[in-house]
């Protein structure tokens, strides 16, 4: 089963370039980047695969020299066909298994800018981390779980995702178009963007089928903890990842290490914490006590809040009941809004790739803030339909931005006379992509 992904576009467009370093493709384990990257070496007369976590004898290859050439005769040896350097697509998965395969992709660009080779490693990040690489001879491709729109595709809703594409301020949403989006975006928060859960739910629509694949899923994850960690760090790792839930359950959702054991410090957590970002199962957003460009001078190392990469796997390690979804209950309830906004950092880490950032300020917070070229913009998100604007109140006292941004599940609108905007669910990362504010 084939699942639309948006990166395809990337792909496509650093195909058809003149000259084109090797792609380094980014992202957490099971987001599809290899499956992805197979469906466009659909694109090529011939597609050679090296995957050197199922085929660690490649590495022998790549030990022996560098030279691309040589490299590309021995793997032609190794598939028993002909590569053309010139032509073909080159599919490196796995690299992080094999430095010495990701310090070749320097000779590539050298020696063969208008070759076609792509590399992807599930675990890259960590390595990276650790290891020198040579900056500026590979193009970087993010990837991340399926987005909200994706997600709409995959589910046949393909009316509703053009709604979506076609929205712009001066129209409305049909009514009956944002119930059912809304709808959406709840099954959404029980699947999250992995595309083997999405999968399982389009081909049989029974949640518990998702909920028990994400189950295994988490444990995977987890095993990767003392796979590529040692025994100490990898504890922490795990102490770490499971008290995220619990941390964004409070009121107020910075990450406290005081909260994981008695006495927890930052520096004795740094290290796990450095792992889960740089293995990309967790996004840190950093909390500023000050607002003023840029805002990247404000951050302090230690005061952050922590999300999961992906809502659906949030909601499976909290354990929170199938049947509150179904209930139709609010999630602010269930679970104090940690799903909607792990939700829509997701949506805007996806669409925007670009720093966000929170502001606390005494009993006040704002859950995001974006930096758009000269503007900032304060978000607050709730999980209903309803709810009162006080910290975005304080917040414009105090800064007074160009408008304040509720990020609801109440459909479009805007008050002129109050500077206020809301904005649906799903149209989170979007809206800010094709907003006339920008």
């Amino acid at each position: 089963m084939y699942l639309f992904r948006e990166k395809i576009h990337d792909l496509l467009t650093w195909k058809n370039k003149n000259e084109r370093k090797p792609l380094l493709v980014k992202g957490a384990r099971q987001t599809g980047k290899s499956f992805l990257i197979r469906e466009f070496g659909k694109n090529y007369k011939n597609f050679f695969e090296f995957n050197f976590q199922k085929e660690p004898e490649l590495k022998e290859v790549f030990k022996k020299n560098l030279n691309p050439q040589k490299i590309i005769n021995e793997l032609s040896i190794w598939k028993a066909k002909t590569i053309n350097i010139h032509t073909d697509l080159v599919f490196f998965d796995e690299i992080q298994e094999c430095p010495d395969a990701l310090n070749s992709l320097k000779y590539f660009c050298e020696d063969y800018p208008k070759s076609h080779v792509i590399s992807a490693g599930s675990l890259l990040g960590v390595y990276l981390s650790q290891s020198a690489f040579p900056v500026g001879k590979v193009e970087l491709l993010q990837f991340y779980p399926m987005n909200f729109e994706e997600f709409l595709e995959a589910v046949g809703e393909v009316q509703l995702v053009k709604i979506l594409k076609d929205f712009n301020q001066t129209k409305e949403i049909p009514h009956l178009a944002h119930e059912k989006l809304i709808d959406h975006v709840r099954d959404y928060y029980i699947c999250g963007g992995l595309p083997e859960i999405v999968k399982a739910y389009v081909v049989n629509k029974k949640l518990e089928d998702v909920r028990e694949k994400q189950k295994v899923l988490l444990s995977n994850y987890q095993s990767d903890f003392s796979k590529y960690a040692d025994k100490s760090t990898s504890i922490n790792i795990l102490r770490v990842y499971e008290n995220i839930p619990k941390q964004l359950a409070r009121e107020f959702k910075k990450f406290q290490c005081s909260q994981i054991t008695k006495g927890g410090r930052f520096s004795h957590f740094k290290d796990a914490i450095d792992w889960l970002l740089s293995s990309q199962l967790a996004w840190k957003i950093p909390i500023i006590k000050h607002i003023e460009i840029p805002l990247s001078q404000y951050v302090e190392e230690n005061n952050f809040k922590f999300y999961f990469m992906d809502v659906g796997l949030l909601g499976c390690l909290a354990d929170i009941p199938i049947e509150s979804f179904r209930r139709g209950q609010d999630l602010l309830k269930t679970f104090k809004g940690a799903l909607v906004e792990n939700f829509v950092q997701q949506e805007m880490n996806y669409h925007l790739e670009k720093n966000i950032y929170s502001w606390v300020n005494s009993q006040s917070e704002i859950e995001f803030i974006l930096q758009l070229e000269e503007n900032i913009y304060p978000i607050e998100v709730k999980a209903g339909e309803s709810g009162k604007l006080k910290s975005l109140n304080v917040y414009f006292t105090k800064y007074a931005p160009l408008i304040k941004t509720r990020i609801s599940s109440m459909p479009y609108y805007v008050r002129e006379d109050q500077a206020f905007q809301n904005i649906p669910l799903y149209l989170a990362g979007r809206f800010w992509r094709k907003s006339e504010y920008q």
